[in-house]
């Protein structure tokens, strides 16, 4: 398996109309899976992305970057005040909290200003 798959978010949810579980990697559109068990999407994501990247590689693209930063955020989701990290980030709060929400990706000033009000 690439090691570098380890630095993507996976997001595994129920599906009721398919009656399995769904597992995708925002930071690659189009790499999805399923699984009867949300660890079965997992082994079946983590596949799937293994070919994406190996398959990138081999053609000489360039390998997405994963967004860190929104997983950093989604780790500390719970426990943050989004508000008050959006003020020290100076970033909109309402588009922090949406793309937090969605899973929608970061720019790349956006990540640097979170990542830098995180560890403050």
């Amino acid at each position: 398996m690439n090691p570098t798959i380890k630095n993507y978010h996976i997001d595994i949810a129920w599906d009721d109309e398919e009656g399995c579980f769904f597992a995708r990697v925002p930071a690659i559109p189009g790499c999805m899976s399923h699984g009867a068990t949300p660890e079965e999407a997992a082994r079946n994501i983590g596949e799937a992305l293994d070919g994406v990247l190996e398959s990138l590689e081999a053609r000489g693209f360039p390998l997405p970057e994963p967004d860190l930063a929104l997983d950093e955020l989604r780790r500390f989701a719970p426990v943050i005040n989004i508000s008050a990290l959006a003020r020290r980030a100076g970033v909109n709060k309402h588009t922090l909290a949406s793309k937090l929400r969605r899973g929608t990706r970061f720019t790349d000033d956006e990540a640097a200003k979170i990542r830098r009000a995180l560890v403050l």
